[in-house]
């Protein structure tokens, strides 16, 4: 398609600003970015159900300004997630001096559990 005989565009014109965001994005602040992203949510049923979207695949799709639209793109729908809850429980038995010893990368070896009895 064409654009319209001298149709003034933002590629001839002089003097527009720089949109700049106001922000500096962390891109890579952890060495595991998937848990880290992934989020928690209160569910108050054992079946939790969420919906998922895609990001189209990168296309040659570049568009000239003013010009007139004649197609339009199909919409995909999202896709439904379903996971059940689970309890789950590990049970550990330490002793107290383990527990009161000082220990390299952690405070304390209950902190690793849920469940604990030291004795």
């Amino acid at each position: 398609m064409t654009i319209a005989t001298n149709t003034f565009t933002t590629f001839a014109a002089k003097g527009i600003r720089e949109n700049l965001a106001n922000i500096i994005y962390n891109i890579s602040p952890e060495e595991t970015p998937f848990q880290s992203n992934i989020g928690k949510d209160s569910v108050q049923n054992t079946l939790y159900e969420w919906q998922t979207d895609a990001l189209q695949a990168a296309a040659t799709n570049a568009q000239l300004e003013g010009d007139d639209i004649t197609s339009y793109e199909p919409v995909t729908a999202t896709v439904r997630m379903q996971n059940y809850c689970q309890i789950s429980r590990k049970t550990v038995v330490l002793s107290a001096t383990e527990e009161v010893v000082n220990k390299a990368g952690r405070k304390s070896e209950l902190a690793l559990t849920t469940w604990a009895t030291v004795q």
